[in-house]
Order: structure tokens, then C-alpha cells, then sequence
């Protein structure tokens, strides 16, 4: 019996070395106010110089602590909004890319390759802009019918390959071009390409290898020499005389029916354009604070062009791809002046179907669903400005008609135009859009906050986390002695 207990006196021995060797909670208190670098936690365990001195260094404490408590909250919340500011700067180029230019002759069809074909004329007058206006003018409707009693049907691919035959070739509206300040053959860099505003012509577009400049001025850009050929107009998707001129990106679509200039006959026309940039952030940012936009740099982005997969994405395209896909739904066919999959819409489809559908109420709501696609991050505009004076002095068309170049005056004011695109400047207006809030900014932010009302550092939360972590083993190390010397006592009572 006497063995048993001299074994386990070394044990006990131990606990109470191990107990001696613990400060406990009140000595870590202790050393961690005196050592602490948060400012006013020495106040608290310091000799009361004056009555309520420890009461109002903690209340300052705590008070302190619930400002600072709430800033950060405030701050993080801030954060999960995803705020953002707006940069402007010019950027200065030695070299920039030409744009797209594309041309359109206004008059869509010449009409010495208008077949007599009642029903086919028929149709390209209700699909042009004059027969909206001819419906509220007395003398129109007088002198044109409302169309024929009985509708003679002809096919899509009839419809589609007269009006690319009838279209102005590039020959008879290209008399000269120069490019930089040197002539070129029209034909090597113009393409004709088929767009809403019917058969046009377009330089530098959707190439490989497109061209750039390095001088600002006419002498750095295109020039192009054209005859409308007035003469042989007929009804088209507008009225007015001249041609329509569109600057965009070499990759976007033209698109021409809502952008673009006019430029009027019998006029020398100096076009010229500033680059503009916008850079947006990409989601979970809202671009330039109104709506998500697409990042189509973005690896493995696909384009929801489905009629336009060549082009890349701009919310312009995506409205006209669209209202596109709501009449080829609707009527089972698409315009000759339309891309996709579809057949081309018949004279019998057209009359029954698309044109009472672009003037049906609903379309209102289809144009406001279609507003609803979403930006480019990265956008790209030209800003342009008009400048004209008459084509030439008097003494310089009075030569061109004496030596049979042109044919007479009235024909070089009706149908004649000269015209110069090219840069203003080098300059690019670069409008950007960056975090207003940043990991870095908000922990610059925290840091801040921290000295201002609690003089405190990272290393001061250090202090404090270890101090935390000290209390916390402390607990259990006594919570282990007590049980220990718990079951010590149990045992020396068994023993007895």
C-alpha cells in the first residue's frame, strides 16, 4: 500500500510544478495592458490618478472600437457594390488604324436595269420610305395605286438577285480614288458589300491586314471621286439625294439605316474624325454605371451573333440581329437585304406578311426588347465632322466641260461629289473605367481607421489575437489540471 502511493507522488508533483509555472488570467491581463500598443488599454490597467478614470478609458474603448466596428462594415459593404470612377486621358499615336469607310449611294436601284414588271415595282415602292409619306398626300395617292388587285407572286432568289443586279456597280459611282496622297484602282480596296441600306461599297473592312496612317490630315487619308447618277433614281429606302458614309471599326457591321452622314451632291466634302475609346469593366462592375456589358476580349467568349458571326459583337448588331430574328419568326423568310439562314421573302410574303409586320404596334414592343442588349466593354467611335464648299470654282467646271469631261454644269450639281476622309489628329480620347475600390485601397482604408481612433496597426491585431489565443489555452490548461487533480483525489480515496 505504501509502494502505490510513492509512485504517484511524482504525478502530483508535477501538476503542482506545472500550476506554479502558470500566470493566469489575471497576470496575462496584466501583462497585456501594460505591453499593449493599442492606445488607451494602459490607461485601463494603470494606478486611478482621478475617480472613474479605468470607467472612462473603457467606455472610450468600447466607443472607439463600435466606430471602427461599423467604418468597416460600411467600407466592405461598398465594396460588394462594385463602385467605380471614370478616367479620361488623350493618348498620343504615332500610327492608328484607318477605319472602316463604307459608302451607299442613297438611290438603291438604277432604274435602266428595272425590269417592267408591275408587282416587282409595286413592292419597291411600299418598301420605300416615299410610300409612308405618299399615303398622307393627296396628289400621291391620286397618281399611284394602292397596289395590284391581285398579287403576282415572284420568289425570294428572283427578288434577291434583281436587286443585286440592279444595284449601282462600283464602276459607274467610283471615277477616282487616292489613298494617302497616291492613286489607286477603286476596285482594289473598295468591296462591295450588302448592308440594311442596300448594295454599298466599303473600304479597309473586315481584312486581315488592314491599312493604318501616320499623318493627320487629307494628306494622310482616302479621297474618293463619285458620280450618284441622279438620273436613273427610283423609289428606295430613302428620299433624299447623295450618298450616306459610315465610319466604324474594320471588324464591326455596317450598319447604315440609323448611323452614318449624308453628304449632298455637287460638293467637295472634307470628313473629318477623332478616335474616341471607352474601356468599361466587365462583370460584376456595372459599365460606366448603368449596365453589365460584354467583354468580347475575354478568353472563350462567343459572340450571340447568329447572323452576324463574322462581325464582332456591338449592341448595334445585336438590335438589328434582333428585330431580324422577330420578322424571320414572324414570316418565315428574311429581306434580300438581310443576312441569315432563311429564304428570301417572296412578293406574296412581303405583302401579306413583313411589310404589315414592320407597321404592326407590336413592333414598338419588339424595338424595346431589342434595346435591351447589352454594350461592349471595349468600344470604338469615330466623332466626325462635316465641312463643304461647291465641288470646284467656276472657271474649274467651265474647263471640265469645254474638254468633255463632265457633261454639263447641272449634271456636276446633281450628281457629283468630292470627298476627303481623313484624321483630325493623332490624339485618341481614351475614357476608362476603373475599381474605386480595391483589396489594397480598402486595407489602406482599414489601416487609417485603425491609428485614427485606436492608434492600433496589424501588429497590434497581432498582439491582441495572441493575447486572445494565450486566454484560450490558459482555460483548458486549467480546465485539464482541475480534472486531473480531480481524478487524483478519487484515487487516493480508493486507495485508503
Amino acid at each position: 500500500m505504501k509502494l502505490t502511493v510513492d509512485m504517484e507522488k511524482p504525478e502530483i508533483k508535477d501538476e503542482n510544478e506545472e500550476k506554479d509555472k502558470s500566470v493566469g488570467p489575471k497576470g496575462m491581463v496584466d501583462m497585456y495592458s501594460q505591453s499593449a500598443t493599442i492606445h488607451g488599454v494602459s490607461k485601463v490597467g494603470a494606478p486611478q490618478i482621478y475617480r472613474f478614470r479605468r470607467l472612462t478609458w473603457v467606455t472610450l474603448l468600447i466607443v472607439m472600437s463600435i466606430v471602427l466596428t461599423c467604418l468597416v462594415y460600411m467600407e466592405f459593404q461598398r465594396y460588394q457594390e462594385h463602385p467605380s470612377v471614370t478616367i479620361v486621358k488623350a493618348e498620343f499615336h504615332e500610327e492608328l488604324v484607318f477605319p472602316a469607310v463604307t459608302i451607299c449611294n442613297t438611290n438603291q436601284y438604277h432604274r435602266n436595269r428595272l425590269p417592267h414588271d408591275v408587282p416587282l415595282l409595286e413592292l419597291l415602292y411600299n418598301l420605300s420610305e416615299f410610300a409612308h409619306i405618299g399615303k398622307y398626300l393627296s396628289q400621291i395617292r391620286d397618281t399611284q395605286n394602292s397596289g395590284p388587285s391581285e398579287i403576282v407572286d415572284h420568289s425570294g432568289d428572283y427578288l434577291y438577285s434583281f436587286a443585286m443586279d440592279a444595284a449601282h456597280t462600283m464602276d459607274e459611282m467610283f471615277s477616282y480614288c487616292t489613298w494617302q496622297g497616291r492613286h489607286i484602282n477603286c476596285s482594289e480596296v473598295f468591296e462591295r458589300e450588302v448592308t440594311d441600306f442596300g448594295v454599298c461599297y466599303r473600304f479597309n473592312g473586315n481584312i486581315s491586314d488592314v491599312l493604318t496612317t501616320t499623318t493627320a490630315g487629307p494628306g494622310g487619308g482616302l479621297r474618293v471621286m463619285l458620280d450618284i447618277q441622279q438620273i436613273f433614281s427610283f423609289f428606295s429606302a430613302t428620299s433624299q439625294s447623295g450618298i450616306k458614309v459610315l465610319l466604324n471599326e474594320p471588324n464591326e457591321a455596317p450598319n447604315l439605316f440609323n448611323h452614318g452622314l449624308f453628304v449632298r451632291p455637287g460638293t467637295s466634302t472634307a470628313l473629318s474624325f477623332r478616335k474616341e475609346e471607352s474601356v468599361g469593366l466587365g462583370s460584376p462592375y456595372k459599365a460606366f454605371g448603368t449596365s453589365y456589358c460584354y467583354d468580347t476580349d475575354a478568353e472563350g467568349f462567343e459572340t450571340p451573333l447568329t447572323r452576324f458571326a463574322n462581325y464582332t459583337y456591338t449592341r448595334t448588331t445585336c438590335h438589328r440581329n434582333c428585330v431580324l430574328n422577330y420578322m424571320a419568326h414572324k414570316c418565315k423568310c428574311r429581306h434580300f437585304f438581310s443576312p441569315g439562314a432563311e429564304a428570301f421573302c417572296s412578293v406574296e410574303q412581303f405583302e401579306n406578311c413583313y411589310l404589315p409586320a414592320l407597321a404592326d404596334k407590336k413592333m414598338e414592343k419588339v424595338l424595346k426588347m431589342c434595346t435591351a442588349c447589352p454594350s461592349r466593354c471595349h468600344t470604338i467611335k469615330y466623332n466626325t465632322q462635316l465641312s463643304s464648299a461647291d465641288f470646284a470654282s467656276s472657271f474649274i467646271i467651265d474647263y471640265m466641260v469645254a474638254t468633255n469631261m463632265m457633261q454639263d454644269k447641272e449634271y456636276i450639281r446633281n450628281n457629283v461629289i468630292d470627298l476627303r476622309i481623313f484624321y483630325d489628329t493623332l490624339t485618341v480620347t481614351k475614357t476608362e473605367q476603373i475599381p474605386e475600390l480595391t483589396i489594397q485601397a480598402i486595407v489602406a482604408d482599414l489601416g487609417g481607421h485603425m491609428g485614427l481612433f485606436l492608434g492600433a496597426s496589424l501588429l497590434s491585431l497581432t498582439e491582441l489575437v495572441e493575447f486572445i489565443a494565450l486566454l484560450v489555452v490558459e482555460f483548458f490548461n486549467r480546465r485539464r489540471l482541475m480534472k486531473s487533480a480531480s481524478c487524483q483525489q478519487k484515487k487516493d480515496e480508493t486507495i485508503s
